[in-house]
């Protein structure tokens, strides 16, 4: 009898050591973005804010098996989505994002203003107030290098870090994961206050082109 007892202890402490699991692998991540919310009565992401540019924005979630995914399309155009946070880059130093490109800006390149156009751009501001607010920013490029940095020539507070470049990867989903804690000490020579706010863009205005990109998940991470 005690024996059975003893089984049936056992079983019960597994079984609640194993619900406990995903409560603790969700302690390592910070969720942003899985996009399954829908949309609100614009068309925009629930909790995202649609910031317009030049030309007219086409912003669309879908379902891809069982995640949801961002698709941007520009044309000629130059808009983003912005949605406010609250992340202690020393609690959670990694930024982790799949994307994918299905067409680049013709010829676009960031190091010239005139070409500053990109299918797939996510950044990371740091300040509430815009003037003073320092941003960083990874790019999927058209021309300039993979792991080319640089100065938005757009915006002189943004640091900019090209991740993918050219058709190498098109019509593939690429997980991305970055120590933007690291990220920032490096582009500004200093310690990242808390970040307040995630944004996502695409443009082709300049290069009047057309470029397409998908966005999945987006979370921050302790390791």
């Amino acid at each position: 009898m005690y024996s059975v007892r003893s089984q049936i202890l056992l079983i019960v402490l597994i079984i609640s050591f194993s619900l406990f699991l995903p409560a603790k692998a969700d302690n390592d991540r910070l969720i942003i973005e899985s996009f399954s919310k829908g949309v609100d009565e614009k068309g925009v992401p629930v909790g995202w804010e649609l910031k317009e540019k030049a030309g007219s924005p086409i912003v669309e979630v879908e379902k891809e098996e069982d995640t949801y995914i961002l698709h941007l399309i520009s044309e000629n155009s130059s808009f983003g989505l912005t949605k406010k946070v609250d992340v202690d880059l020393k609690e959670y130093p990694y930024l982790n994002f799949r994307w994918k490109v299905q067409e680049l800006p013709r010829n676009g390149d960031f190091r010239k203003k005139e070409t500053d156009d990109q299918a797939a751009q996510i950044y990371v501001v740091f300040g509430k107030f815009k003037l003073t607010a320092k941003i960083v920013g990874y790019l999927w490029e058209n021309k300039a290098p993979k792991l080319t940095t640089g100065v938005s020539p757009a915006w002189g507070k943004t640091r900019l870090i090209v991740l993918e470049s050219g058709p190498e990867n098109m019509g593939k989903w690429v997980w991305e994961k970055r120590n933007i804690y690291d990220d920032y000490k490096l582009l500004f020579d200093k310690e990242p206050p808390k970040a307040n706010l995630i944004s996502i863009y695409i443009n082709s205005q300049h290069t009047k082109s057309r470029a397409e990109s998908y966005f999945g998940e987006i979370y921050f991470s302790k390791k």
